[in-house]
């Protein structure tokens, strides 16, 4: 049985051993030295959170002290990070005292973009996402291009590139314009991502060809709109769409999570890929024992910590199990609900976090994503999505990569599943 807040002492590698994990290479051709085969520290150095030379043992430490600073479970904390098997965000490796990864935020609209720009700048030079619902705006695609002009004229100088979700409510005016938005956009030039916020009734409306109704009493053709909607999803990817009543919706920079106006969230996440024993089977044991250590961690550092996972798809190579089987399902439960029990027990939620950064740091496959050598169909990742999101607050966001020759139809399908199965929303990556 677990002892609650007892370090942990008896960390074993899974992959490689501890001699390997602590030979100094250095690599010529990017000037980062690699002190621990478990860790990729390249991203931390391209983020300026550490430099090329710094000991990232050392850092660990450092960051592990300033967490647990009178207690041994410092140094649990410290093991767990260098040989992978969890991870902190990297606004927690700036600044554990403030280790925000992102805030839903409210902007009056009565302000100056001046003074909307000032509002996000404390946001933006501190690496942490925004998600804005700009329903409130009467023109909210032209100040969302004055913000994302904003964020591009600051990106060159900061050490993270500037995030933000754009949300706003399906009976918006303005939907249509919304919509549009990016269908002929250079990605390169764009630093937010869009999302329509689709309430239960949208569907419904389509399917009979009834008329919606927005909120300036004007109508527009249901099926007319839903097709404009598919149509720009195909072409660019965008928007997403999150499934809510609440017009006022709001969720953190990568829709994991939903949050309250000017909510933020600390992030973390455990690498299931590390719990998988010589034998093919999962320490439950220790992941249990791991994630005690991590949530503990969390609510130290912040008040709203939420835990996320990723390494799924790598977790299940090793164990041989396709994406979307039952009993990679049946493992996949398993595992969050050893992670949930020790979130509630520390006072800790959970979400699931797209994890591209914090995956190539851990050398890991990102998020529960399948990944392109192993596709699994649209509906084993919904299934997925369902199973997961039982273990989950504020429900979850799904991301589909669309096959080659993707049709609007496939978009079509995949919202209608996902609505099906209460996820709380999706966006498309269409195929390069």
């Amino acid at each position: 049985m677990l002892i609650q807040n007892q370090p942990i002492t008896n960390i074993q590698p899974v992959r490689i051993n501890q001699t390997q994990a602590s030979s100094p290479v250095k690599l010529e051709s990017d000037k980062v030295v690699i002190e621990n085969a478990f860790i990729n520290k390249k991203p931390l150095v391209d983020r300026k959170i550490i430099k090329p030379e710094q000991n990232i043992n050392e850092f660990f430490d450092e960051i592990s002290a300033q967490i647990f600073p009178n207690s041994p479970m410092k140094h649990s904390l410290s093991k767990l990070l260098q040989m992978g098997y969890i991870s902190l965000s990297s606004s927690a490796y700036t600044n554990p005292k403030k280790p925000h990864s992102a805030i839903a935020l409210k902007l009056d609209e009565t302000k100056s973009n001046i003074q909307h720009c000032a509002q996000l700048e404390q946001y933006l030079k501190n690496g942490i996402g925004v998600g804005i619902n700009f329903s409130n705006f009467k023109n909210p695609t032209q100040k969302i291009k004055q913000l994302n002009e904003y964020f591009k004229y600051r990106e060159p100088n900061l050490n993270r590139p500037p995030a933000g979700i754009a949300l706003l409510n399906i009976t918006h005016p303005k939907i249509v314009d919304f919509i549009s938005l990016k269908d002929s956009a250079n990605y390169k030039n764009w630093c937010f991502d869009l999302s329509v916020i689709m309430d239960s009734s949208f569907l419904s409306k389509v399917d009979k060809n009834e008329y919606l109704t927005l909120d300036d009493g004007s109508k527009i053709s249901a099926k007319a709109l839903y097709f404009k909607l598919l149509d720009s999803m195909k072409k660019s990817g965008e928007p997403g769409i999150i499934f809510s009543d609440d017009k006022h919706f709001t969720c953190d920079s990568c829709a994991a999570t939903e949050l309250k106006e000017n909510e933020s969230l600390n992030l973390a996440q455990v690498n299931l890929a590390k719990f998988v024993k010589k034998d093919k089977t999962v320490d439950y044991a220790f992941l249990s024992q791991s994630a005690n250590t991590l949530t503990i961690a969390l609510k130290r550092m912040a008040p709203n910590g939420f835990v996320s996972i990723l390494g799924y798809q790598d977790m299940l190579n090793q164990l041989g199990l396709n994406y979307g089987s039952k009993e990679a399902l049946e493992v996949l439960e398993k595992c969050l609900g050893t992670i949930k029990e020790q979130a509630q027990v520390n006072g800790v939620k959970m979400c699931i976090s797209p994890s591209g950064t914090t995956s190539r740091i851990l050398k890991t496959t990102p998020s529960i994503e399948p990944t392109n050598n192993n596709y699994a169909t649209y509906w084993d990742e919904i299934e997925t999505m369902e199973v997961a999101q039982k273990y989950l607050e504020g429900g979850i966001s799904k991301t589909f990569n669309l096959k080659k020759n993707h049709t609007t139809e496939d978009i079509n399908l995949i919202i209608r599943a996902s609505a099906q199965k209460n996820l709380k929303g999706i966006s498309v990556f269409p195929a390069q």
